[in-house]
Parts: C-alpha cells; structure tokens; sequence
C-alpha cells in the first residue's frame, strides 16, 4: 500500500511511500494497478489553478478538469463564437459593428441607430437617418446620418434654429405664452413659456382691443392717436404694417399735442416670480434735431391717476438729451425722441417687476409736441407683458 501527498510548484513534493511489496525492478505500483519506473518517470504535471484535476492516464500526465456533466460543447448555446476578423459578421473586441457584407442588419450594428452614436466630427446632434458600417475598419458609418444645425428639420427634429417656429405655448400646453426657442437637439425649448401673460396685437378686425386715447391738458391739441391701417404717409411705416396704433394713420400729427394711448386694467396678481417684462414693438418719427423737439414715454399705474415714468432696459433706448415739447409729463424728461429714428420697427423690453403681483395694472403711452415742425409720429404695433417663465 502507498500513499502520496503532492503540493503546488514551486513547492516542496514530499512523498512517502509505504509499500507491502516491492517488484525486483524497482517499479512501484499504485491503487489503480499503474506502475511508475522510478529511473525514468519525472514529477507528475504541476496544477496551475485551484480546480480539482485527475490524471487521465491516456494524455501522459495532462490535467483534465473534472466535471459532474457531458464536457462536450453546449449545442443549446444561441450564442454563436466570437469571429476574429473585420468582416466576419460577427461584433467581436474592438469593432463597433461588422455586416459581414451587405446589407446591414440591425444585429450586425448592436442593436444601434444613428440616434445612439456620437461622431465628434459632425457639428451637431445626430437627429436620424440611416447609421452604417464602414466594412475595412468596422467602426460606424454616420455619412447617411441627418445632424441638427444642417438647415432641415428632418430625423426626430421639432425645429431649426434658423427657421421660424410655427407654434405657441398655449398649443404646446406650456403655458398661456412667452418665446419658444430651439435647442442644440432641434427641440422646441418651451422653459421661457408662462401663464403670466398679457398681449395685445392691434389687428385691424379687433382694434382697439380695450385701449382708450385721451389728450392730457385741455390747452393742448385734441388726441391725433388712431387704430387701423397706416397709408402710404412717406413719414409712417407705410401700409405694409396693417393693423396698428398711431398718431394720425394718414398724416403728420398736431403741433402743441399731448396725449395718449392707455391699456385697460392689466391683472398680473398671478404673477410673483422673478421677473415681469414688457415688450414693445414699435415704430417712431419725430422731430429731432439739436432740441429733440418732439417724442415719446412709457408711464405705468395701479389707481388710474398716479402715473410713474419706466425707461427700457433693454432694445431701443431713450434718447440721452431731454424732449422739449409744450407739455408736461413729456417736456423736460429723457424719452424716445427724432434723433433715434431710423425708420423702422424696434423693440424695446422694460422691467415691470416691482409691480408683480398687481391686480389693477396699466400701461400708457405718451407723446408731446411743440408748436413747430410735425413728423411722422409715433405707432405701436404690439405690447406684451411676460412672467419669467417656468
């Protein structure tokens, strides 16, 4: 009988041997009947893991792993080997697809499409289109790919940021109103959307939308503001602007004037975010020169009866030299005056926060003369009142 303690390389073998009887050649034999000629037979092959292994006596000493089943291949598998060459059919190591030939299908690219890859020489978003397989090199082919920022609103696009977006926030469900923008993906970016809103544009079939024109001192000119459309005056804006408010529609306005365009009551109480502003789309023609003889302000109120003059903050500006028109609140006071003309609409953006939150709300708009020469006058086409948005 023999037994026999083997450990792992680079250890120590140790073996000791017990035997009831030795052959006269010296070969010793073990529990399975093998012999082993000591003068010739070499340590037994060394383990190279922890995996249990036997000596399969026909493969001179190779471990063989031992297993509780069948050790043939596994004929269930779905999953076909790993190929070894671009070209192949097969996604395998570093390549990204690989068609084996043509067409691809949506196996011999992952699973992916062109809205899954990102290719930094494109300059922009991948949008849709076809994604291919480059068949040297199996990496992605975007060449059939559409991109957001290429002119087209195409693939899962909603907008370019060139084009004119041809919706609201109110149809979007976004909110009552405010900008719609798109975004570096070609989405319609609604965050500037709010239910804060109020606007007003003087279309020819609802003028005049609840605003009222008054002259503020009984010696001055009667009011030469109207609603409608402006006639082919070469000191107006002319007909292409239907639908609009000014001073006189066909003509020059009254010397020695001072009137106004006043809103109704503006109900902002819902309004007490942030911000609160007022856009202006307007067109001016005054007289101007070194007195800035005629122009323009923008007065807000709460009661109807104390009114406070605001400046844009933003847009078209008030003049820097002071109006010299006949009457107050116009003469003496920064506002838009004949040296800004440039004949043509502006807009101008004014910060109406300190009166968010405001139930009772109103907006004029007040011109002045004096008794000299009379220009085209002052028209506004559209006034809007914005919360800050979402």
């Amino acid at each position: 009988m023999r037994f026999t303690l083997v450990g792992f390389a680079p250890l120590l073998t140790l073996a000791l041997a017990c035997s009831d009887e030795t052959s006269s050649t010296g070969t010793t034999t073990d529990a399975t009947g093998s012999s082993t000629d000591p003068t010739t037979a070499g340590p037994t092959t060394e383990p190279t893991s922890l995996t249990n292994t036997t000596e399969d006596p026909s493969s001179s000493g190779t471990p063989v792993t031992e297993s509780s089943g069948d050790t043939s291949p596994d004929s269930s598998s779905t999953e076909p080997p790993c190929g070894a060459l671009c070209g192949d059919g097969m996604i395998c190591g570093a390549e990204e697809c690989d068609c084996g030939g043509f067409p691809c299908t949506a196996d011999n690219l992952g699973g992916l499409s062109c809205l899954d890859v990102v290719d930094p020489t494109i300059p922009g978003v991948l949008t849709g289109g076809t994604l291919g397989c480059n068949a040297a090199s199996c990496r992605f082919d975007t060449s059939m790919c559409t991109y957001c920022g290429d002119g087209d609103v195409n693939g899962n696009e909603e907008c370019e940021d060139e084009d004119d977006i041809n919706t609201t926030c109110e149809a979007l469900g976004a909110g009552t109103a405010g900008p719609l923008s798109c975004d570096a993906s070609c989405k319609i970016d609604t965050t500037a959307c709010t239910d804060c809103a109020f606007s007003v544009q003087f279309e020819l079939d609802s003028c005049p939308d609840g605003f009222s024109t008054q002259s503020l001192n009984p010696g001055a000119a009667a009011s030469s503001w109207a609603c409608g459309e402006p006639t082919v005056y070469g000191l107006g804006p002319g007909v292409m602007a239907p639908g609009t408010f000014g001073t006189n529609l066909s003509g020059p306005y009254n010397a020695n004037e001072i009137s106004a365009l006043v809103s109704p009551t503006i109900d902002v109480s819902s309004c007490t975010d942030a911000g609160l502003v007022m856009s202006l789309r307007h067109w001016h023609n005054f007289e101007g020169g070194a007195s800035n003889a005629d122009g323009g302000i923008v007065q807000v109120s709460e009661d109807g009866t104390t009114w406070t003059t605001i400046a844009p903050t933003g847009g078209d500006l008030y003049d820097d030299s002071p109006i010299t028109a006949t009457y107050a609140p116009v003469n003496g006071v920064l506002g838009f005056t004949g040296s800004q003309d440039d004949n043509q609409w502006s807009l101008s953006e004014f910060d109406l926060s300190e009166f968010a939150g405001s139930s009772s709300l109103q907006v004029r708009f007040v011109f002045g003369s004096n008794g000299s020469v009379q220009q085209g006058g002052w028209y506004i086409d559209f006034m809007e009142i914005l919360g800050s948005g979402k």
